[in-house]
């Protein structure tokens, strides 16, 4: 890791409001490492992430202002800035780009609601994110809604959608036919009708 690349196309967390509600917060704890401006490597945990935010537990608490650069599982490289202390730690407000808050937003969706859809451990030999996320769901009366795809098996997925829906509707994803399974307001889990190949299952697959 290096706290001072340069970072002139990115720029600091901007989320519109409806997102920002959306995505207010996640409460997770995840083991990473961070460095402040010295460098010096040192294990830390989250807290809390939001798209804007992240909340560390670290050993070595760093000055108000001070550049912060973290790897997390799941989210990735993270930079940012701190801007408040907190009990054994501290807040960073994070610097991104468009695509990165994008990610971000869809990683925080995923943790938010992996046990309540079913995205949890029992796949996780054979879970995958696609590349390609952005997908349309047809409902059976012909309507179309916009989706992004936040974790894939091949009997099953994980979506947030552009509507709420309830378990039992049944839908077609790009091409794949599915059954809601699960329901939270943010997200559905949906299970296949026929699982996909093993030989097509990959992160380049399109539904």
């Amino acid at each position: 890791m290096t706290a001072g690349e340069p970072h002139a196309a990115r720029e600091t967390a901007i989320v519109p409001g409806a997102e920002r509600r959306r995505f207010a917060r996640v409460d997770v704890a995840l083991d990473g490492r961070y460095m402040l401006a010295d460098r010096k490597d040192h294990p830390c945990r989250s807290v809390s992430i939001s798209p804007g935010n992240l909340t560390l537990a670290a050993p070595v608490i760093g000055a108000i202002g001070e550049r912060v650069v973290c790897h997390l599982p799941l989210l990735g490289r993270l930079e940012g800035e701190i801007v408040r202390h907190v009990p054994d730690g501290f807040a960073m407000s994070m610097i991104t780009s468009r695509r990165q808050r994008l990610h971000l937003a869809d990683q925080l969706t995923w943790l938010a609601n992996r046990d309540a859809l079913g995205l949890g451990d029992e796949r996780a030999g054979e879970r995958l994110v696609p590349s390609k996320r952005s997908v349309f769901i047809t409902l059976a009366d012909g309507q179309r809604l916009k989706g992004r795809v936040l974790d894939l098996s091949r009997t099953g997925a994980g979506l947030t959608v552009s509507q709420s829906l309830v378990p039992g509707t049944m839908l077609t994803i790009g091409k794949t036919r599915a059954r809601v399974v699960r329901a939270t307001e943010e997200a559905i889990g949906v299970h296949f009708h026929e699982a996909i190949p093993a030989d097509v299952f990959n992160e380049d697959i399109r539904l």
